[in-house]
């Protein structure tokens, strides 16, 4: 007996009903700094799309960056109902610049921004990424170390959240988040009274807590990164340590550095090389890796002939073939997330503070946890080449299930449509 195959008119109205089931479903909105890119914000970003590919198969994930386009580009393969904007992102960025107009308090920007991220009408050119917005069931800031006063003005990514959650309901949630030096002034009085509208305010370390305050329902459960299926623990590579040393040396937020009578780029150029030195490392022995283009890359071009001979990783080779940790090698970093995947893979290493008010609490909080890392600062003697390996397996394992634990919690599994 034969089949009969749907009519046309049939398909379109199947179309029609499977665009309305998509239009109902979950919407779970992420709020990173990915896109700009930074290996350590797209490596948290990918791995908490990865997850709600597994826990909320059908959701559509809607990631907002300040750079959308190259955030699509590198992510778009760990969730395949992921999409890209930057609405809230582009309104806080406007409230906080220049062209902002008269509607806009300049020394209060986060009212402006929270008042249009919550209702339509308020910024007409933005309606359909507001509406999606609204849309929202979850609305997660995730993890990283943009929440502080290094960049005061993302204190109105915090209140567009709260903003929307007040608004709609929607649950407002962060994760991992870095937020030293703390907001000052009103910033703070605003940030911490937003921040008692989220269902969950989880901190990467114990002085985040403290920028909290009073604020209800937080936790502390580490950097996100530590849900990244990238994460390699105890790998049997670092039981044997090599020769060579890998080098990961910033440009960026660098100018508090201060060695040998300069500052800045000069100061930590000069201090680095003086370790090599010390450690007696040939420039063949060194790989040279790069987790943000271009910034990473000043200091090994002022290194100039010390480093002839050396491997290098750029951003994009490190992004799609992976970084070697865990090979044994013991690392000389500026950058926090180095120091926690070749801590967390077994390798030894010597994190130096690039800037002081920002990088210590960082480092430290690793140190805190686990890592037997060396951690310096420019007014400390040069360090001795490392030896004492990263995190055991047992504390990367613990690090790890805690923010999986929290993971699960905030995302509990999920197979139909909302």
């Amino acid at each position: 007996m034969k089949t009969a195959l749907p009519s046309r008119s049939d398909l379109f109205s199947l179309s029609r009903r499977a665009r309305r089931a998509l239009d109902g479903r979950e919407v779970i909105y992420l709020v990173t700094s990915a896109g700009f890119p930074n290996f350590g914000d797209e490596l948290i970003v990918e791995a908490w799309l990865r997850h709600l590919a597994l826990r909320r198969p059908f959701a559509r994930v809607v990631v907002d960056s300040p750079r959308p386009g190259q955030a699509s580009l590198l992510l778009r393969h760990a969730n395949r109902n992921a999409v890209f904007v930057d609405t809230i992102w582009s309104l806080s960025l406007f409230a906080s610049s220049d062209e902002a107009g008269p509607d806009v308090d300049r020394a209060a920007p986060w009212v402006w921004v929270a008042d249009v991220t919550s209702r339509l009408g308020g910024a007409p050119r933005d309606a359909e990424g507001v509406e999606l917005l609204l849309r929202a069931g979850t609305v997660h800031i995730v993890g990283g170390g943009y929440l502080n006063n290094v960049w005061s003005h993302h204190v109105s990514l915090v209140a567009a959240v709260a903003a929307v959650s007040r608004a709609t309901g929607a649950r407002a949630i962060a994760t991992g988040a870095g937020l030293t030096p703390g907001f000052t002034g009103p910033a703070l009085d605003r940030f911490r009274a937003d921040a008692a509208q989220f269902e969950v305010f989880d901190v990467r370390d114990r002085a985040s807590g403290d920028v909290l305050g009073d604020a209800p329902r937080t936790s502390f459960t580490g950097d996100d990164a530590w849900l990244s299926p990238r994460l390699t623990i105890d790998a049997p590579g670092a039981r044997t340590p090599n020769d060579r040393v890998v080098l990961c040396a910033q440009s960026d937020l660098t100018d508090d550095f201060a060695w040998g009578g300069d500052t800045g780029t000069a100061a930590l150029t000069a201090f680095l090389t003086a370790t090599l030195d010390a450690w007696e490392v040939s420039g063949s022995d060194i790989t040279v890796v790069e987790c943000i283009p271009g910034h990473d890359n000043t200091i090994p071009h002022l290194m100039g002939d010390r480093l002839d001979g050396a491997a290098r990783i750029p951003f994009l080779s490190a992004w799609r073939s992976g970084i070697p940790f865990g090979t044994g090698a013991a690392w000389l970093t500026t950058r926090f997330h180095p120091h926690l995947l070749a801590a967390a893979a077994g390798d030894s290493g010597v994190a130096v503070i690039a800037k002081p008010d920002y990088y210590a609490t960082k480092h430290r909080s690793l140190t805190e946890s686990g890592s037997a890392w060396t951690v310096v600062a420019g007014d400390d003697p040069i360090p001795a080449r490392p030896t004492s390996r990263g995190f055991s397996p047992a504390d990367a394992k613990q690090n790890r299930a805690r923010k999986r634990v929290l993971a699960a919690g905030l995302y509990p599994r999920r197979v139909g449509l909302r």
